[in-house]
């Protein structure tokens, strides 16, 4: 089994010179931990567009080029490729953890609850699911309610140009979810009948189908957040982060 993706997540990277922070834009001292919860929220609440200046990148609609899904061993034996495709519903996120924010950072951890993300375009899949073939070509959607993320990701400061900017060496984020929607449109070359019964079958079976693709989403997930913190620690400074 594994995951591949790639991202629409690249910004330019200016080392040294200083971020322009809006005014509206929340900062925080280190290690206030009340402080970083509610300016992180407000981060995903007013800046879901995303914000140039400290290269975040727009967060809702996250836009993902390509993501590819591969189980190749027990009841799910499948190839899911989903191109050009949108992760919606994190400007609702709730921090409910931030951790690790330190003068010296080496773990750090974000814990978040989004009440409903959804993964929206287009897929193609070939395979077996349980007990039955299922091929088909079109467009998608998987939603998961309630799904509470949690992002872990390691890393040092490192020096350019007289300024310390933090360094993502190695990231991993889990999930877990309430519920799990799917609905592929166009499944076996447009038989809407065959097609409907596999929707139908793939949401009574969502927590089977789930427990076998959560590794591979899981990875996934890992690559799209890790590029969008990097992008940011990239473009500024660390104590620029923080209020002076």
């Amino acid at each position: 089994m594994k995951a591949q993706i790639a991202a629409l997540l690249i910004v330019a990277v200016t080392v040294g010179q200083a971020a322009k922070f809006p005014d509206s834009f929340s900062r925080c001292n280190q290690e206030d931990g009340k402080c970083l919860l509610a300016a992180i929220t407000a981060t995903f609440r007013g800046f879901y567009k995303g914000l140039p200046e400290i290269g975040l990148v727009p967060l809702d609609p996250l836009r993902i080029d390509k993501m590819d899904i591969v189980q190749g061993d027990g009841p799910i034996n499948i190839e899911l490729n989903f191109r050009k495709v949108d992760l919606v519903g994190f400007r609702e996120a709730q921090i409910k953890k931030a951790s690790g924010f330190t003068a010296n950072p080496t773990k750090m951890e974000l814990n978040l609850l989004v009440p409903v993300a959804s993964l929206i375009g287009g897929y193609k899949i070939n395979g077996k699911v349980l007990i039955l073939p299922i091929q088909g070509q079109g467009s998608s959607n998987m939603t998961m309610v309630n799904c509470d993320i949690t992002l872990k990701w390691v890393g040092k400061l490192v020096d350019k140009n007289g300024k310390q900017f933090f360094q993502v060496e190695k990231s991993k984020a889990n999930f877990d979810t309430s519920r799990f929607y799917m609905d592929f449109t166009n499944l076996f070359n447009g038989d809407k009948a065959l097609g409907d019964n596999m929707n139908v079958f793939l949401n009574e079976n969502w927590q089977d189908i789930l427990k076998e693709l959560k590794p591979a989403i899981a990875a996934a997930f890992t690559k799209i957040f890790e590029a969008v913190v990097s992008n940011v620690f990239n473009k500024v400074p660390y104590s620029e982060l923080y209020l002076a």
